[in-house]
This record gives C-alpha cells, sequence and structure tokens, in this order.
C-alpha cells in the first residue's frame, strides 16, 4: 500500500442486533488501529479506515470471534492523504 494512502474499507456484517453489539465490533477495530469506526447494527455497515495497512483477513476474523458473520467486504478504495510537499509553488 502506497504510505500516502488510506485504505477505506466497507462492510457488511451480520449478526449485530443492538447498540452494545456495534459498540464491541467498533472498539475491536479502533484497538486494532483502525480510524474512523463507524458501525450501524441496523443495516449492518461497518466503515473504517485501514491507516496502517493490516491485512483485512486479519480484521475480518477478529471480528468474526466477536460471534458475527462479515458477509461482505470491500476493500482496497485508497484515498490520498493531504501531504502538502506534492502541491507546486510559484
Amino acid at each position: 500500500m502506497n504510505e500516502n494512502a488510506i485504505q477505506t474499507s466497507e462492510w457488511v456484517v451480520e449478526g449485530m442486533s443492538c447498540t452494545n453489539c456495534a459498540t464491541g465490533v467498533r472498539k475491536r477495530l479502533e484497538k486494532q488501529g483502525m480510524a474512523n469506526v463507524d458501525v450501524n447494527f441496523a443495516t449492518g455497515e461497518v466503515r473504517f479506515e485501514n491507516i496502517i495497512g493490516k491485512p483485512v483477513l486479519e480484521l475480518k476474523e477478529s471480528i468474526e470471534e466477536l460471534g458475527y458473520s462479515v458477509v461482505k467486504l470491500d476493500d482496497g478504495k485508497e484515498e490520498k492523504k493531504n501531504d502538502s510537499s506534492n502541491l507546486k509553488h510559484d
């Protein structure tokens, strides 16, 4: 992964039925270094930024250890970080 890129992931996770479920998933991802974690138990949507380049399989297994099923992985969307060194100066 490019060191100036952030990998944004959007997953669908089944089995979450309440706010506590969503909080558990969010905390697990944050503990593993993920940023801007957003979990919606009602829709099963989980969004986060993998700023450290952690392998997706490890993250998926970590969520499944909590008792949930990751049914859709949408990974690899890279967004450039705001890097002022790439700006042209006249």
